[in-house]
């Protein structure tokens, strides 16, 4: 027998420094995996990361020494984490199966720290299919029919287009022991039961099946990329300053649309979205209304805007604020800056939106005052000679429900000097004879951020 290699494996993307984490159960991918690594990159390089569930208990620690051992027999590091995952998914509420990839990704991640460190799973092209499969009988999208990524973020996968057979004979032919997990071949699990029972029925259908799986998924894949960029440019063309603008999405391809909010609730923390969930932010950017979300989130639809945020009490505040960082309840930071104007933009019209979120520094005296908002409150636009309520001003700037509760208010000698959102006030905005400007800025915890796309993006 000659000697065997992996022609399918594939190392794209893993740096030549840095750690290689690779994530070890004693099994015969992982196993394969490792042996065939010391051949590709320096050993000193790899090391082996063990995660004992604490499951099954002679056998896991029967599979954590030997574990041990291999990593002892090859020369190289050995990393181990025992956590009794059970106790911690009842604690969360997870599942067994979730909360026990959720410890072994976040201790992988935690030992590949450095910039060129990488993870390393021994994912083969049967568990790709599988995951397809899997994924189908959920009623998944076409990113769910491309499988397992062999890239992402720091994770790489070099053995995702390669067979359990060709592994299988690699063991073989280097004669490395390795653990069989029990649980693996419980028919309690779905993924047991489609390796067990539906797989040996592809493979009489077509002994090539996992290479006819993994074309599938790269077309697929090649055609979510692109659909991927192009809703990319969608996000970018609706964000506005509260959310994003219901017409340019509803103007848009709804797949694109569709993606393109998908793609935003993800960066503002949501958690895991299904199909109902995005169905019900399709129907809230049509027909209006607001909708719930995993994550803590709530999308809604006013004033030709759909906003997201979390629910949260308005913290009632009123202090002295001076030039700096001044850290308001409710996780907000008001910072203030005082800038000379250029001697060019004296005397010349001021671009009121350049401005908006500035104050004429000269004419501020006493002490400047930070506040919440008041059953009341009146507010002057520039301009316009005249004053309106606070829930006429938000209506007029489209300011979203929610943000109106806690907009931070500037009082200069018992008139509101600036609003948040809407800027400041008559008397106090810069002008053509305007020497020192102050700068006003609100800026909210990154949690916090699910209301808010900055003007300036």
């Amino acid at each position: 027998m000659s000697e065997p290699f992996f022609s399918a494996a594939d190392l794209s993307g893993l740096p030549e420094v840095g750690l290689v984490i690779v994530g070890f159960s004693g099994g015969a991918d992982s196993t394969a995996l490792a042996h065939w690594l010391t051949k590709q990159i320096p050993p000193e390089r790899i090391v082996l990361a063990h995660v004992n569930h604490m499951l099954r208990g002679e056998e896991a620690d029967r599979d954590e020494a030997a574990a041990r051992a291999f990593a002892q027999g090859l020369g190289l590091r050995f990393a181990l984490l025992r956590e009794d995952v059970k106790a911690l998914a009842e604690k969360k509420g997870l599942g067994l199966e979730e909360c026990g990839r959720k410890v072994r990704y976040g201790f992988f991640q935690s030992l590949a720290a450095g910039e060129n460190d990488r993870v390393l799973t021994a994912h083969n092209a049967e568990d790709n299919v599988e995951t397809m499969l899997l994924n189908l009988c959920r009623g998944t999208g076409p990113d769910g029919l491309c499988g397992i990524p062999r890239r992402r973020g720091k994770i790489l996968r070099p053995l995702l287009h390669v067979s359990r057979e060709e592994i299988e004979a690699y063991c073989a032919f280097y004669r490395l022991s390795y653990v069989v997990d029990s649980s693996n071949l419980s028919g309690a699990f779905s993924r047991n039961r489609l390796r067990l029972e539906v797989l040996p029925v592809l493979r009489e259908l077509n002994p090539r099946f996992s290479q006819a799986f993994a074309q599938a998924a790269e077309l697929l894949e090649a055609d979510g990329e692109f659909l991927e960029k192009e809703s990319e440019k969608l996000l970018e063309a609706a964000k506005r300053e509260y959310g994003l603008d219901a017409d340019t999405l509803q103007k848009a391809e709804s797949a694109l649309s569709a993606r393109a909010v998908k793609l935003w609730l993800e960066s503002l923390g949501c958690g895991r979205l299904e199909k109902k969930h995005l169905d019900a932010v399709t129907e809230c950017l049509w027909q209006g209304g607001a909708v719930s979300l995993p994550g803590g989130i709530t999308v809604r639809r006013a004033q030709g805007t759909l906003s997201a945020f979390r629910e949260r009490e308005a913290a009632s505040f009123f202090l002295p604020v001076e030039l700096g960082e001044t850290p308001l309840p409710g996780g907000k930071t008001l910072i203030l800056e005082k800038k000379e104007l250029p001697f060019a933009e004296r005397g010349q019209k001021i671009h009121n939106l350049l401005f908006k979120n500035a104050l004429d520094y000269d004419i501020i005296t006493g002490t400047l005052i930070a506040r919440s908002r008041r059953e009341g409150d009146r507010f002057s636009p520039p301009g316009r000679n005249l004053s309106k309520s606070l829930k006429q001003v938000f209506q007029e700037c489209g300011i979203p429900p929610e943000r109106r509760k806690d907009a931070v208010l500037l009082e200069c000698g018992g008139v509101l000097a600036f609003c948040e959102g809407a800027g400041a006030s008559q008397g106090f905005q810069v002008t053509e004879k305007t020497r020192r400007a102050l700068f006003v800025t609100v800026r909210r915890k990154a949690e916090d951020s699910a209301p808010a796309v900055q003007a300036e993006r």
